[in-house]
């Protein structure tokens, strides 16, 4: 009775809180809030080629701490290059080490340009990316991409107390997604690579602390159906394993992930396989087979190795449908005392 009960009030809870009541344009901005601990603005994207071409960017700027970047290229035949050290001072706006990110036009054209080192084989390696991302599909809002009975029952789950509805700041992250490409050139070494290729960016803000995380996967990729998807699965130290993810076809209405297989068809934690095969619970019972396989990784390492993500260069076969897209694993680090 007193589940039942527990359940029902986090059903009410979490569908109030769906929705934000922001325009594109707000959610398109730059989120800082220097009064909060641990509060980040993340945007992020992978581009992915048929040939081999494979990138990802990202840039976290974060409250009284240095910006996480990331920005790693493999041109086709070539080996990984990638932004080292990953920490870097803010700049003014939507930049730091080297990375700037700026919105053309809210929810169709951001520009993404990267001037510096990158290291590749060892060595120091001049870059140089003018690249801009275009989209005529809607953002997919992630707290419409949760289906309310599904978190509910998970939170429900939990001892409940003070600190852990505290802890629980962390989940309300507003995350959104959005299909497009991505055009333009990256000079590497002196040599340009041109760059056309499918494309799929996130933007969060919110509570983040990695040393809270335990594991996660987050699959996501782009159809050549049209249809794009997410599949994500996380455990924190206080709640888990949660669920959300969507698939979408073309730029229609999301159907949001209800279930995922678990964990463990991927072994321990870091473990990697380079094929595997998942099923993916759609609102309304439908079920889906993703089988992914990879070929070559992007790696960090977070806040001093609290917790390491494993970036998967991925293709895809959802219903049989070939796709590219990113296979991210995550894990609780050395650097993380909990995890040991």
């Amino acid at each position: 009775m007193r589940t039942r009960l527990k359940r029902a009030l986090m059903t009410a809870l979490v569908s109030a809180r769906r929705g934000h009541g922001s325009s594109t344009a707000q959610l398109e901005s730059l989120h800082l809030r220097p009064e909060a601990p641990g509060y980040n603005d993340s945007s992020y994207l992978w581009g992915r080629g048929s040939d081999g071409t494979a990138l990802v960017a990202r840039l976290s700027i974060r409250t009284h701490a240095k910006s996480e970047v990331w920005f790693s290229f493999r041109a086709p035949g070539q080996p990984i290059a990638a932004v080292e050290p990953p920490l870097h001072p803010h700049d003014e706006g939507m930049a730091a080490g080297g990375l700037r990110l700026d919105v053309l036009e809210p929810g169709k054209r951001w520009r993404i340009e990267y001037s510096g080192p990158l290291r590749r084989d060892g060595r120091s390696i001049d870059c140089e990316a003018s690249l801009q991302f275009r989209s005529d599909h809607a953002l997919v809002d992630f707290s419409h991409a949760v289906a309310p009975a599904t978190l509910a029952r998970a939170l429900a789950a939990q001892p409940w107390s003070r600190r852990f509805f505290e802890q629980l700041e962390e989940i309300r992250t507003i995350h959104y997604e959005q299909a497009g490409r991505l055009t333009g050139t990256i000079t590497l070494g002196g040599h340009e690579h041109a760059i056309d290729v499918p494309s799929l960016r996130d933007h969060s803000f919110g509570r983040r602390r990695w040393s809270s995380w335990r594991r996660h996967f987050w699959f996501t990729g782009l159809c050549e159906d049209g249809r794009s998807f997410n599949a994500t699965r996380i455990r924190y130290d206080f709640v888990g394993p949660l669920v959300a993810g969507f698939l979408q076809s073309g730029g229609g209405e999301p159907v949001a992930i209800e279930e995922t297989s678990p964990f463990e068809i991927f072994g321990a934690p870091g473990q990697v396989p380079r094929t595997a095969e998942l099923w993916l619970t759609a609102r309304g019972g439908r079920r889906h087979r993703l089988v992914l396989t990879t070929d070559g990784a992007f790696e960090f390492a977070m806040d001093d190795g609290a917790y390491v993500i494993h970036e998967g260069i991925a293709t895809f076969e959802l219903d049989g449908v070939p796709g590219v897209g990113i296979a991210e694993l995550g894990w609780a680090g050395q650097g993380n005392a909990e995890s040991r």
